[in-house]
């Protein structure tokens, strides 16, 4: 009993309380309580927190998935192994600034490991591209697809919501080469759908265009902040207010 005390117990401790504080859940603490059963002592893991009240009544669901991940990663660093990992959508139910915390711990694990993460927050995605680039590492982003093939067909780029203004550039040529195809080949209905997607396309490549080109990436949707210091090098001529407008 002294022995497991002394060593497991307060390594477990010491692992899930760091992961805590460093998704943010710093009103939470990890204990673990002895529990005698036949003539046996165990130990049993439990949430305490300031006050009379019961962790398990007040959670709410974002911080309740907070501790989940919290757990995952302790229980994998105190395995010391360096096998992949996998995330599924880990930011649901998770607000902002959760998010945040969440891809800057995912960020620093994948300093040990490959790490493959899927979602559909495109708030995330951009996030965790971003605390990757901050500590010198390039992510691989994929996208995938329903496509003639089927579903889960990946692309080597950021869904076009989240491309940049040259990558959408270059989505939007693929997209004409398609519609002019359909028209050569008879395929009416296919073209007409087809067109209404690149307009459709098409405006938010221009919306991208005036975040990114004309005013230098001050403010860029699905990015947090709004960096300031790059008006300093914005200049708008009377050219671009035309090109734009018209």
């Amino acid at each position: 009993t002294q022995l497991s005390d002394r060593i497991a117990t307060q390594e477990v401790v010491a692992a899930l309380n760091a992961e805590l504080e460093s998704l943010n859940v710093h009103e939470l603490k990890v204990v673990m309580k002895p529990v005698s059963a036949k003539g046996k002592t165990q130990f049993k893991l439990a949430l305490e927190m300031l006050g009379k009240h019961d962790a398990t009544e007040i959670l709410s669901e974002g911080e309740q998935r907070s501790i989940a991940i919290a757990s995952f990663l302790a229980e994998a660093g105190l395995g010391k192994g360096l096998g992949g990992m996998v995330f599924d959508d880990p930011v649901s139910s998770l607000d902002h600034s959760r998010r945040e915390y969440v891809a800057r711990r995912i960020a620093k694990e994948s300093c040990e490991r490959q790490v493959i993460v899927f979602t559909h927050d495109l708030f995330f995605l951009n996030v965790l591209m971003h605390e990757a680039r901050e500590i010198d590492i390039e992510p691989a982003c994929r996208s995938l697809r329903r496509a003639q093939a089927g579903f889960g067909v990946a692309d080597e780029s950021m869904p076009f919501e989240g491309a940049s203004t040259r990558d959408r550039v270059g989505i939007l040529r693929q997209m004409l080469v398609d519609a002019t195809r359909m028209r050569k080949d008879g395929d009416d209905k296919g073209y007409r759908r087809e067109t209404r997607e690149i307009y459709a396309h098409l405006r938010m490549a221009w919306e991208r265009a005036v975040e990114e080109l004309l005013f230098n990436g001050v403010v860029v949707r699905f990015r947090k902040g709004v960096e300031t210091n790059r008006l300093l090098k914005v200049t708008i001529e009377p050219g671009d207010v035309a090109t734009i407008t018209t």
